[in-house]
């Protein structure tokens, strides 16, 4: 009886063993999606359990940089990640405890990362004309596509000396651009979309010329008190003088560039009977120079009020008042249509009289000729710019 004692009680032991047995948590499927991608892509890695970690366990991976946690509840857990390393990449997986020990071991997996294709911008031409006056405001409207969807400009060089002209742009989206040419004769502006990408790209050039033609002599404009031209912007077509923003107060010389102030019969600070003395720094024995009364304060009370939008009026020089005389009429010696309420008599000009400092030059609209005054004498002003 007693030797059968012995086997029966390691029987039991082992069946105790085996009862305290626990499944041991392991990673058995892992993925990325997408496999492959261009760089910044955003990449998600996932991975699956047997069973629920136990306490203190994580799911780490690591892509390259060191061990990132990844996030999930029981059996499932991912992480994302957007990806700008090129080239073939693998990642690894595994099971870490709290010192960041591997409980068993990892999975791995292999994804690419390709170089991203930055294509370039189109630029098209919406609308132009082929030809403008000479200083009459040209239009031009552009648009650009870029397939990325990272257009940024649009830019023009006019050709003709000034400065390019760059405005942000979007798809499809027209911008309008406007450039006064001061010279006649015929130029080539060219335009360029650039985009925003690595490295930025640039359209093809587009080009387009301009025959920008002199107008005829004489040939003037009107010009608002917001200082558009008349039919543009808020100045209407023959618009009519007055103080109000859409009324005329300014004349612009289309052949010299030349804009200027018309006189007005209203009493106030331009009114065509006003005269003035022209003292200047070098001769002022009367101290005047710059007072209400004086051509130099003229300018200084016109230009405070930013006559037609401006602020930079100046005393013309005796050959731009020259400049507006038109011989064979009647006085006085101007075309009247667009320079209304002129007096036939002299206008101050900025130009000294080489034989005596005491005087200056003026021009006469009662004869359309030239001549001096001593600078003490009132005489009538107007002002150009």
């Amino acid at each position: 009886m007693n030797k059968y004692i012995a086997p029966l009680f390691f029987i039991a032991v082992i069946g105790n063993v085996q009862a305290a047995t626990v499944t041991k948590t392991t990673i058995t499927q892992t993925s990325v999606t997408p496999t492959s991608a261009t760089a910044g892509t955003m990449f998600k890695f996932t991975a699956t359990l047997n069973a629920p970690l136990t306490a203190g366990n994580k799911v780490k991976i690591d892509l390259g940089k060191g061990l990132a946690s990844m996030t999930g509840t029981k059996t499932s857990y991912s992480l994302s990640r957007a990806i700008f390393t090129t080239g073939s990449q693998t990642y690894k997986v595994g099971i870490y405890n709290a010192k960041n020990v591997l409980q068993g071991k990892v999975s791995s997996g292999n994804y690419s990362v390709s170089s991203k294709i930055n294509n370039a911008p189109t630029l098209t031409l919406v609308s132009g004309d082929d030809s403008v006056e000479q200083n009459k405001v040209y239009t031009l409207q552009l648009k650009a596509t870029d397939s990325d969807n990272n257009l940024r400009s649009i830019s023009v060089d006019w050709k003709d000396g000034s400065t390019a002209e760059t405005q942000t742009a979007t798809n499809d989206t027209a911008l309008t651009f406007t450039h006064t040419y001061a010279t006649a004769g015929k130029f080539t502006f060219t335009a360029t979309a650039k985009d925003s990408g690595t490295p930025a790209l640039t359209s093809a050039i587009l080009s387009k010329t301009i025959d920008v033609i002199a107008p005829p002599a004489g040939s003037y404009s009107k010009v608002c008190n917001s200082g558009a031209l008349e039919g543009e912007e808020d100045c209407p077509i023959n618009p009519v003088l007055g103080s109000k923003a859409t009324d005329w107060a300014c004349t612009q010389d289309n052949k010299t560039g030349l804009m200027w102030e018309v006189k007005t019969t209203d009493g106030g600070l331009r009114d065509m009977n006003k005269n003035y003395t022209n003292y200047t720094p070098d001769y002022d024995p009367d101290k005047l120079y710059g007072a209400a009364t004086n051509a130099a304060g003229f300018v200084l009370d016109v230009n405070s009020q930013s006559l037609c939008g401006a602020s930079d009026w100046r005393l013309p020089t005796k050959d731009e008042l020259l400049g507006i005389v038109k011989l064979g009429v009647s006085s006085p010696t101007i075309d009247t249509t667009y320079f209304p309420n002129t007096q036939s008599d002299g206008f101050w000009s900025s130009s000294p009289y080489a034989y005596s400092s005491y005087n200056a030059w003026y021009v006469s609209f009662g004869y359309g000729s030239s001549g001096d005054f001593h600078k003490y004498y009132n005489s009538f002003v107007r002002l150009v710019r």
